[in-house]
């Protein structure tokens, strides 16, 4: 299987690639022959006038996935925030700093692909799942939601093709969201993307993938594992704009999250998105009290008609009667028997890259300030053999460049609180 292919792998660093980066406009979409697809190159030259600068380029790397032995594991589900010609004209200009493999239009489903798979896009801010995955935009704001029929329906078909071509499981640990990305570091886990956002139908998305989830299992009891899955239709909660003012009531994705079994207790905070101390709110880019659809936890209590999960270190509940709210489901599940840091990379530890390269302070394997407190259980989503793509513009000649350096660390991707986090595989018995 792709998703463990790194594991078998020695930890050595990677050979130097082969890559012709102007031959990429040339190269046709890979879509399905269902959908209407074009392919428009996304930019690759400098960004500035400045060529001294061998970081000074955009948007995308060269590689040769899966070949290179970087495996393609999940797929990536964004939303605009732009029009779909906008979107697909800031892909093209090499300063923009971000990119996607694909971007989907709302109106009739419509598919350009501008980042040939197996290139690493720059869609997600977080290099470790970057270089692991398929980005995919799709026209849309957030705060709007409403996405139309034609748009879910031409994506399903994308994401079918995709994870048969890359034996990626067609399951909500690698159907992801932008949302579902954790920051690199503390400094970045408040300004991570938050998109589709609440109002992406999950429930008929999968459906549409043909691996549907929900299904009647009563109420959960302590140390069961459960995802998240309120009824998309009915689920209308309070949702307010990022400035505080209410947003019309339609479906939504997630449940809140309570500091006790009441409606009245604190919704849940997060010591990185509210470092002052203060609760979670409503508001619709605070993913501190929101468990989303298809993310899976373990329960931690029950009382009456409410439910706890772990979620970022804390006991969290949420209204659950006779358990509409979730299903039950089987994962693997890690317990910590110590205090476990979370990290927000897998990357190589320093000794392990070659001279040629010159290491960067931001690649130290550092943890984050979440943690797994003692006691508490998690689930996990796969195992993952430290690794770190080696890429800068290729006209600035740089040694090394291109190059897949492998570590010896195998991290663990576990489903940490509203995104995934990776844990060290040393940390747990």
């Amino acid at each position: 299987m792709i998703a463990r292919a790194l594991l078998g792998a020695a930890a050595v660093t990677g050979g130097l690639l082969t890559v012709t980066p102007a031959a990429q406009a040339a190269t046709g979409p890979e879509c399905p022959s269902t959908v209407d697809c074009t392919f428009t190159p996304a930019a690759y030259d400098w960004s500035s006038k400045d060529h001294s600068n061998p970081n000074a380029y955009g948007v995308y790397d060269p590689a040769n996935r899966p070949a290179d032995g970087d495996s393609i594991r999940y797929i990536v589900i964004h939303d605009t925030e732009l029009s779909y010609a906008d979107t697909i004209k800031a892909f093209q200009d090499p300063a923009h700093g971000a990119s996607a493999n694909y971007v989907v239009r709302a109106s009739d489903g419509q598919i350009t692909q501008m980042v040939p798979n197996k290139d690493v896009s720059w869609g997600v801010g977080n290099w470790s799942m970057n270089q692991h995955a398929i980005n995919i935009e799709h026209e849309g704001f957030a705060k709007n939601g409403k996405y139309p029929d034609a748009l879910y329906e031409s994506s399903a078909k994308l994401v079918r093709y995709l994870a048969a071509k890359y034996d990626i499981p067609l399951d909500r640990q690698h159907i992801i969201s932008h949302e579902d990305v954790p920051g690199q570091n503390d400094a970045s886990q408040p300004g991570q993307h938050w998109d589709p956002g609440p109002y992406w139908n999950w429930q008929h998305y999968m459906s549409l993938l043909g691996a549907p989830q929900r299904k009647p299992n009563g109420a959960p009891e302590t140390g069961d594992v459960v995802a998240i899955d309120p009824d998309f239709a009915t689920n209308t909660p309070e949702i307010t704009d990022s400035d505080g003012k209410p947003l019309p009531k339609q479906g939504a994705n997630f449940v809140y999250l309570r500091t006790a079994p009441d409606s009245s207790a604190p919704l849940l905070g997060d010591p990185l998105l509210h470092p002052d101390g203060k609760p979670g709110t409503t508001k619709i880019d605070d993913g501190s009290d929101k468990a989303v659809t298809g993310h899976r936890y373990v329960v931690a209590g029950t009382s009456g008609d409410w439910t706890a999960i772990w979620f970022g270190g804390q006991q969290a509940w949420f209204e659950n009667p006779k358990g509409r709210n979730t299903v039950a489901v089987r994962a693997t599940t890690l317990t910590a028997h110590r205090d476990i840091p979370v990290y927000g990379l897998a990357f190589p530890e320093k000794s392990e890259y070659p001279a040629e390269i010159p290491f960067e302070q931001g690649w130290t394997p550092k943890p984050l300030s979440w943690s797994i407190p003692k006691g508490q259980s998690y689930t996990e989503v796969e195992p993952m053999q430290a690794a770190n793509y080696y890429a800068r513009y290729d006209k600035a000649n740089v040694p090394a460049n291109h190059t897949l350096v492998r570590g010896s660390t195998v991290y663990r991707l576990v489903d940490f609180n509203h995104r995934y986090a990776w844990v060290k595989e040393s940390d747990l018995r």
